[in-house]
């Protein structure tokens, strides 16, 4: 994957991940966050990076897991961080 797209729609408010690689019409991946067993205990903005590296798992190309399971963790030392 080349690049990752996080983002909320204003619709639903769902929020989606997109893993873009080689096309430029739609993404090889996505992901909805409703489809995610949230923990009751934890603040959802605070699952997000779980969420990703769930979705790093269900990728079947090693290297593409990897780089989004990074994506993951730079959403979580950021937040972390601030």
């Amino acid at each position: 994957m080349d690049s990752y797209k996080l983002y909320s729609r204003i619709s639903d408010h769902e929020t989606v991940l997109e893993c873009w690689g080689a096309s430029t019409k739609h993404p090889d991946s996505y992901f909805f966050f409703s489809d995610f067993e949230k923990s009751d205990w934890v603040d959802e903005q605070f699952q997000i990076p779980q969420w990703i590296w769930e979705c790093a798992s269900k990728l079947n190309w090693p290297p593409h897991a990897y780089g989004l399971a990074l994506f993951g963790m730079e959403i979580y030392e950021g937040w972390r961080d601030n």
